[in-house]
């Protein structure tokens, strides 16, 4: 995995997203555009500080094909197309760790989603949630970008064919019928994830403003930049 760069929301970069956002002993990742390399960044910096850590989920994921760290191991059952899913309690692997990060719902590769009604699958001694949503779906139409379209016009009243404003953005992040479904008194942060080129940072930077100050987040990229 390429070093990944971690910036504030007003731009400055920090070397580890664990210093933004604190982890929960179980902490979970919602949303698109990013889950899994978020997990793996945050699960490789908890490690490289000597915690025993352990990544999975309570849906389904590919397993990790780069040898992880010292100290980080994904655990799942195997499942169809090479992927795997959860174990049954999957709570009572905090017994064998520090920290327990999971992925909790799928997005199909798409940056920008809306739960079902089946999402997120959350633990119940989940202490945090992550919001994870990938700035290249900004200023894109919703049929376009998103996972589960219908769902994303229903949370913001829109039609397939409108474009994601960094507002609507920020509105589908906070709502209750959108990524912060299920958090109810669990901590909640974001990840503004593929700040890649300027263009996608000044979204992110827009986005971020219209988070209540409470919300922790940050923009992440793990791709080579551009300008």
């Amino acid at each position: 995995m390429k070093r990944p760069h971690i910036y504030l929301p007003d731009l400055r970069e920090i070397s580890c997203l664990t210093d933004a956002i604190v982890p929960a002993p179980i902490t979970a990742f919602v949303g698109g555009g990013g889950k899994t390399s978020s997990m793996l960044t945050m699960g490789t910096e908890l490690a490289q500080r000597g915690k025993q850590t352990i990544l999975t989920t309570t849906t389904r994921i590919y397993p990790f094909e780069e040898p992880l760290p010292e100290r980080l191991r994904c655990v799942g059952l195997p499942a169809q197309q090479g992927k795997l899913r959860g174990v049954d309690n999957p709570d009572e692997l905090k017994q064998e760790c520090d920290f327990l990060l999971i992925e909790a719902d799928g997005s199909r590769g798409l940056p920008i989603k809306a739960p079902a009604a089946h999402e997120p699958v959350l633990t119940a001694q989940t202490g945090l949630v992550i919001a994870v949503m990938g700035l290249t779906g900004v200023g894109k139409p919703i049929a376009q970008v998103c996972h589960r379209p219908e769902r994303v016009c229903e949370v913001l009243s829109m039609t397939p064919e409108q474009c994601i404003t960094p507002e609507a953005a920020a509105s589908l992040i906070v709502q209750e019928s959108g990524l912060r479904k299920g958090v109810h008194k669990r901590r909640f942060a974001v990840i503004l994830n593929q700040a890649d080129s300027a263009k996608e940072r000044e979204a992110g930077v827009r986005i971020a403003a219209c988070l209540p100050d409470a919300i922790s987040c940050v923009l992440t990229t793990y791709r080579e930049e551009t300008t």
